[in-house]
């Protein structure tokens, strides 16, 4: 990204990092905080980190507090590559970034399915097994 402010031309992989900042920052905390309760629990022994719910209110407040995390990160990255379309002053060149605004609209879209879904048809708790007497 500095390359474009030092005069260089967009490219698509101006677009393509642009995204993954906007990704980064948002999953980035998240995903390194997984990873050490993984190593954690593999090389130390430590306790197995707690599951997100599956079922009733906490699994649809978890499926939209994903959701928002999307939302997020398309806003940052969206953000991104506008303020680099800006830094080159015409959209003449900054086409290349502007093609990044199609896949990046389609996650938060696509994702929108399933918070709908499990709002509208929550998943239920098994219920337990009937011992034979």
């Amino acid at each position: 990204m500095l390359s474009i402010r030092d005069g260089a031309e967009p490219a698509v992989w101006h677009g393509l990092s642009a995204a993954y900042l906007g990704i980064t920052a948002v999953y980035g905390h998240r995903t390194v905080r997984w990873a050490d309760a993984k190593f954690a629990r593999r090389f130390s022994g430590a306790a197995v980190p707690p599951r997100p719910e599956r079922y009733g209110r906490a699994a649809v407040a978890d499926a939209w507090k994903s959701w928002v995390r999307f939302l997020l990160a398309y806003a940052i990255s969206v953000g991104l590559i506008f303020g680099l379309v800006v830094l080159v002053a015409t959209l003449d060149k900054g086409a290349p970034l502007l093609v990044w605004l199609n896949p990046l609209t389609k996650v938060p879209i696509y994702s929108l399915i399933w918070p709908i879904l499990i709002t509208i048809w929550p998943d239920k708790a098994p219920e337990p097994a009937k011992e034979n007497q």
